[in-house]
């Protein structure tokens, strides 16, 4: 392993949408990948490839650079995917603020005292509990999810035991068994045509 040479692709790259495991990178992914090792199974397609591309400038990193790579993946390995989702989300955030505005923020928040950022901590906005988009979905374009559906839908007081709905009788002729869709019934009495 010489510095500066990138590292080259995972041994199983045959597929573009493939994703790499653990066990198909060369050893020198591996090794700058190594605080990874645990996560790789969970992390996904898109993620990855990300990761692998990291990893080509590892070797002629210093050790100093080096080291400090491997703290950052090993604190990323440690979050949890929806921790992962807000972080994300974060950083794009953060993204949108200019170079002053982000230095104006950081120092305000650096001289809060323990107690004020420990009080801005709890009343942050909680945690998303489903997948989290980077751009946030106006209000007004959102569709209101029904409560049940009204076709399958039946009412059953407390200790009934409810039916599911009757099923259509067909014959084995009136059904296409490659598409399971109605076959045409062949009209006997033609129509005249006008």
């Amino acid at each position: 392993m010489t510095a500066g040479q990138p590292i080259a692709a995972p041994k199983n790259s045959g597929s573009k949408d493939a994703a790499p495991s653990w066990a198909s990178l060369t050893p020198r992914q591996q090794q700058a990948l190594q605080p990874l090792a645990g996560a790789w199974p969970s992390i996904n397609v898109g993620q990855k490839r990300k990761w692998l591309e990291v990893s080509k400038n590892f070797s002629a990193m210093p050790a100093a650079e080096q080291s400090k790579l491997h703290s950052h993946m090993a604190s990323w390995a440690a979050l949890s995917t929806e921790q992962r989702a807000q972080a994300r989300l974060n950083f794009a955030k953060a993204n949108q603020l200019s170079g002053e505005e982000k230095k104006a923020k950081w120092q305000a928040y650096q001289n809060l005292s323990t107690e004020e950022k420990q009080r801005l901590v709890a009343t942050a906005a909680p945690k998303p509990g489903a997948a989290a988009s980077v751009k946030p979905v106006a209000p007004n374009k959102l569709t209101k999810v029904p409560m049940q559906n009204p076709v399958t839908a039946v009412s059953v007081k407390p200790g009934e035991r409810s039916t599911p709905p009757p099923k259509i009788a067909a014959a084995p002729h009136q059904v296409d068994s490659n598409t399971l869709l109605p076959q045409q019934v062949p009209v006997t009495g033609a129509l005249p045509h006008r």
